[in-house]
């Protein structure tokens, strides 16, 4: 049954999504919401509207958002009922979008409606794509001065996240843009190590989740200990730790415990090669007490820039 919303004089169509179009969605997704896929202004999303006996918290918004952006390949925008203004910030600093017909709240891609802008809350750290973004550029190759077409052939990202996450940079004060006619050309304030340690306040761990299996026919790329192991003088562990993106997870979740490993991440490994790249595994091993381990990641760190 289709639904109009409306927010502040804005009038949304939404159509619900054929069910054949929602074969191969994890069960959760489909017991928690209903889906319905909407067209504003030239751009297409697809709308989750969440069931009134079910509840999430914005982190496991955070863990669906991610998830059905992949399922779909379009961005997701919740219909949500109304919150109060600590939990829209919240989503916010998510990077979640949301309808709230209610009361006519909106936080979308391309359009923040009425006076509700004043919701909008600027980035408090990084999102995956603008991460992952940072993490690239600083190990592998500069996107320092390239305009978002440029970028989004660098990087396994739709062209709408690209702009996403060079907006995200823009506001939590790592870059800017310079505008010719209609090309937006991005560039990072700082350079090496200098900008590494500038985004150290708004960098998140790249982890989403942990699965352990007893065997694992999957393939994925060395990450953990092992992988520190690798870059430094740090003895293997013999628990494999494997990652993945967050578009290859197995259905099941796993065991409590196994031989195996499996961290799945919040981007894409960086890289192409069968170790995560320095940085990302540095956040992914920050919560490690062992002093050892920190050490390692210390040296593994400044031998990025040794040569500068």
């Amino acid at each position: 049954m289709k639904m109009r919303v409306d927010i502040d004089g804005n009038i949304l169509d939404l159509s619900p999504v054929e069910k054949t179009r929602l074969k191969g969605l994890w069960a959760e997704a489909k017991w928690t919401f209903d889906y319905y896929e909407c067209s504003f202004g030239g751009r297409d999303f697809i709308v989750p509207s969440l069931k009134q006996e079910k509840e999430v918290t914005p982190l496991q918004l955070e863990h669906y958002s991610y998830r059905l952006e992949s399922f779909f390949s379009k961005p997701i925008v919740f219909l949500l009922p109304e919150t109060p203004r600590y939990q829209r910030v919240r989503y916010a600093e998510r990077g979640l979008f949301y309808l709230m017909p209610d009361k006519g709240y909106a936080r979308l891609p391309f359009l923040y409606a009425g006076k509700k802008m004043s919701d909008r809350t600027r980035a408090k750290r990084l999102t995956p794509a603008a991460q992952y973004l940072l993490l690239s550029h600083l190990q592998f190759e500069s996107l320092d001065g390239k305009n978002l077409s440029e970028i989004n052939s660098l990087v396994p990202q739709s062209y709408l996240t690209v702009s996403r996450a060079v907006t995200t940079l823009e506001e939590v004060g790592l870059g800017f843009s310079d505008r010719f006619g209609k090309t937006k050309v991005f560039h990072f304030k700082f350079i090496g190590k200098d900008l590494w340690e500038k985004a150290q306040p708004y960098l998140v761990s790249p982890i989403l989740t942990v699965r352990y299996y007893d065997a694992f026919d999957g393939s994925g790329i060395i990450g953990g200990i092992n992988a520190l192991a690798h870059y430094s003088h740090l003895n293997p562990e013999e628990m494999q730790t494997l990652v993945l993106d967050r578009n290859l997870v197995p259905e099941d979740n796993g065991l409590e415990d196994g031989r195996y490993r499996i961290e799945v991440w919040k981007y894409p490994p960086i890289g192409g090669g069968p170790w995560v790249d320095r940085l990302s595994l540095a956040l992914s091993l920050q919560e490690n007490k062992d002093e050892r381990v920190q050490k390692e990641i210390e040296i593994m760190i400044n031998a990025i820039w040794s040569t500068e």
